[in-house]
């Protein structure tokens, strides 16, 4: 707000002290709100000096009751296409089935362009080859900066198509251009919500809803999806429940996309409260190998204002997705695939075993600074070259990780389909998986050194592959109904902690999953020890309190599930981390702090076995995406972890990182 909504003038106070202290105060006032619901709620309203300031009537003070919410008009769908997730993924695939003439519903556990990952994206990148992008470089450089366990033929789909996808999202409105907060009437009092009223008409969240509508795709919001429904061999829709009602929904569907996103167990300072692995525990369920657990992205928050997600995410809403490419060349491909693993491997794991450093939120980052390659704008020099970089509003730079624990790299996770898939087909006839955190193509491989922006680019990419294929295989494909046993289940699972008279809250649940996970022992330094030791508590979880996960409305029903979920998601991580018994990208083990290449360049997928436990396999990249095997060591790997040259007795490390020459 600005200072004049909020009625106070912060004289003598500079620019950078007020954001500093406005996030202190978010973060304060959410901690006040937390400990309110702990104390006891023996009044409704506050006194007379404490009521509201615009109304003049008494302040509540106590938690009101849910409100409830009446059941929808429809509660049964029928279509040729079911696209569950409305992100970037999501988005692409409804829009291309319906453009290849399928019927398309879209059902999302939010709303379209406000739920999950997809509203925080604050750059873009795509090649281009028009202003000298070097297609070569591009793929060198990731084969190194992954550590040699990235998927070149989906990198290629993204070197020929992600241009395409950019001019896409463009053509719908969602790249459009606008004055950055700093360089408006807005930023001297910080007023937030005047700057994005002003904006409002370029709000790139309020166009998906109306651009799917428009183009006849029947939407269908705050609906989780619990189960894809199959009868015999392949996909015939999928059953969940209206979030606000309880109402059961089924959609009976030929074919099925799931965009469904990742996961975190808990949001600390990165909003994806909404991503809760739904698709990934729906999948194993079916049957499919997951990849990709042991590789993590927790996101950085602020030490200062661990949990105020304002603090470090605001820009990132309000302002342009910045357009990005270019800044990988011939010459550089090297160098660049190596920065970014000591930024975003080594700073991670040094940064975090050595401990932080005081911090009083006065470190303001301001990206238009830099140098147009460190912000990921192109050096291709032309002036006609609109990948600037990213150059959001000057906000407080993050410090610690630990904003999203459990979130895996992006596209290191999910369903592996295979090397010889290229759209994102299960091999469950009917069923496609696309985007982030539940297609486990590896296109990123150990460490995501692709560059900033790369994620809502090749998520589209993916959804819009999956989307025409899908539509495809409902052409030729019969009706198709979810069988009645399925919704019966479905129905069963959903209002079970309904009928728990005695057991356990999900929050407190989530709570106690988190503490056991966040710990940087368990995934930034792990080790045999360690692992095991939250392996045991996990189970005890999933054996003790999951099965009695207690609900009084349908807000807690969802929790409930999403918990199931997580508790999956984390064995599944503590698993395939125990399994890797080597350091790679961001899979540190102290205990096996060097690469591994005879036993481990591979993907390990883990599948439901037949009694029920997870079974742990091996997948072997290919070999021509390993580079040159016979190069030395410290050459071949230009990049150390914590205790990696004493452990293969190599030189020791130079300040930098690189390898004494």
């Amino acid at each position: 707000m600005s200072e004049k909504r909020m009625g106070i003038t912060p004289e003598g106070m500079s620019r950078r002290a007020f954001l500093r202290t406005g996030g202190l105060a978010a973060g304060s006032l959410g901690m006040m709100a937390a400990l309110g619901g702990c104390a006891p709620q023996t009044a409704a309203t506050a006194s007379g000096s404490e009521a509201n300031a615009a109304t003049g009537e008494p302040r509540t003070t106590v938690e009101l009751p849910v409100p409830e919410a009446a059941a929808p008009d429809t509660t049964t769908y029928e279509c040729d296409v079911l696209v569950i997730g409305g992100g970037f993924a999501g988005l692409n695939a409804a829009m291309a089935a319906k453009e290849a003439g399928a019927n398309v519903v879209l059902v999302d556990k939010g709303c379209p362009g406000y739920s999950g990952l997809s509203p925080w994206p604050s750059s873009h990148r795509w090649f281009d080859p028009d202003m000298g992008d070097d297609a070569d470089a591009f793929k060198k450089s990731i084969m190194i900066g992954s550590e040699y366990v990235s998927n070149q033929d989906w990198y290629q789909m993204w070197i020929d198509h992600s241009k395409e996808a950019y001019e896409r999202l463009a053509g719908w409105g969602l790249m459009d251009r606008f004055d950055r907060c700093v360089d408006t009437e807005y930023w001297d009092d910080l007023d937030f919500q005047g700057y994005h009223e002003a904006f409002a008409d370029k709000d790139r969240h309020a166009r998906w809803l109306p651009l799917l509508e428009q183009n006849g795709i029947e939407v269908v919001s705050y609906t989780m999806v619990v189960d894809v429904a199959r009868d015999g061999d392949r996909v015939t829709g999928a059953v969940g429940f209206h979030v606000p009602s309880g109402a059961v929904m089924t959609f009976h569907a030929k074919s099925v996309v799931m965009a469904m996103g990742g996961g975190c167990y808990k949001p600390t300072g990165y909003p994806v409260g909404g991503d809760t692995f739904d698709g990934e525990y729906i999948a194993y369920n079916l049957g499919l190998p997951i990849v990709g657990k042991e590789y993590d992205d927790f996101h950085v928050t602020a030490s200062y204002a661990s949990g105020d997600s304002f603090v470090t995410n605001s820009w990132d809403w309000l302002e342009n997705i910045w357009l990005c490419g270019g800044d990988i060349t011939a010459d550089t491909a090297v160098s660049y695939a190596q920065t970014k693993e000591k930024t975003m491997v080594m700073g991670r794991v040094t940064n975090t075993i050595n401990g932080l450093a005081a911090n009083d939120g006065t470190n303001i980052e301001d990206q238009a600074a830099a140098d147009i390659g460190r912000r990921g704008g192109s050096l291709s020099g032309k002036d006609d070259d609109i990948r600037i970089g990213k150059m959001m509003s000057p906000k407080p730079k993050g410090d610690c990780y630990g904003a999203a624990v459990g979130m895996c790299s992006h596209f290191s996770s999910g369903v592996w389909c295979g090397f010889d898939d290229l759209e994102g087909a299960t091999g469950i006839p009917g069923l496609w998986v696309a985007g982030d955190g539940i297609n486990g193509c590896a296109v990123t491989g150990s460490a995501y050194p692709v560059g900033v922006g790369f994620t809502s680019n090749f998520t589209s990419i993916q959804g819009d592959i999956a989307g025409k294929a899908a539509a495809a295989y409902a052409a030729g494909a019969a009706e198709a109904k979810v069988p009645q046993e399925t919704i019966d289940a479905v129905t069963a699972e959903v209002e079970a902690p309904l009928a728990m008279e005695k057991g356990f809250s999900p929050d407190w649940a989530r709570d106690q999953l988190h503490a056991i996970m966040a710990p940087w022992w368990v995934l930034i330094s792990k080790s045999e020890e360690s692992l095991n030791a939250a392996l045991v508590q996990v189970q005890q979880m999933r054996d003790k309190v999951i099965p009695k996960l207690q609900a009084t409305n349908p807000h807690q029903q969802r929790l409930c599930l999403e918990m199931k979920h997580k508790v999956l998601s984390a064995e599944m991580k503590l698993r395939a981390s125990l399994e890797r018994k080597e350091s790679r990208g961001t899979n540190y083990r102290s205990d096996y702090p060097y690469r591994d290449d005879e036993s481990y360049l591979c993907y390990i997928a883990i599948t439901k076995g037949d009694d029920g436990s997870m079974a742990l396999d091996k997948i072997p990249v290919k070999d021509e995406w390993t580079g040159d095997r016979s190069e030395d060591y410290a050459t071949r790997y230009g990049v150390r972890f914590p205790g990696e040259a004493k452990a293969k007795g190599l030189p020791e490390e130079e300040s930098s990182g690189s390898w004494k020459k």
